[in-house]
């Protein structure tokens, strides 16, 4: 099972994070106000999504999970982070850069995916790339038992 985690604001990284479900069948979508981080461990894969704030910042509603993650013991746990922000900013969606560098040191980190506010038909091809790469990390992790 994949656990998808998002915060989102004004409905585009809801929207992305949905967009990746749809690519991933057996993947749960939960709101950041709404997971129970400790029961994260159950599943086989973790995807972040968040918008950026401010100049390069995590909004305000995922910093405590930034900092319950990185209290966890995530090393067999894949990963992946996505966030929705906008290019007229010096750092273009910082907030999947903070999550980026802990995921990859604390976990699996498969795959990054950044999109500018909401979503248009050509960022499709990078969602389902996304979706993808992570599926082939998570499908590699997996232990194959030969009977």
């Amino acid at each position: 099972m994949i656990a998808i985690v998002y915060h989102s604001a004004g409905g585009n990284t809801k929207a992305i994070a949905e967009a990746i479900a749809s690519f991933l069948p057996d993947s749960q979508l939960y709101r950041v106000s709404e997971v129970d981080s400790s029961a994260l461990s159950a599943f086989d894969g973790l995807i972040v999504g968040t918008y950026t704030w401010g100049n390069g910042e995590l909004p305000a509603k995922m910093v405590a999970f930034y900092r319950e993650l990185e209290t966890l013991d995530l090393t067999q746990t894949v990963t992946a982070v996505f966030g929705t922000g906008e290019t007229n900013y010096q750092h273009f969606c910082g907030a999947v850069d903070i999550f980026r560098d802990m995921l990859f040191a604390k976990s699996r980190l498969a795959v990054t995916l950044k999109i500018e506010q909401m979503y248009q038909e050509t960022d499709y091809v990078k969602i389902n790339r996304f979706a993808s790469l992570f599926r082939a990390k998570l499908s590699n992790s997996q232990e194959h038992t030969l009977s």
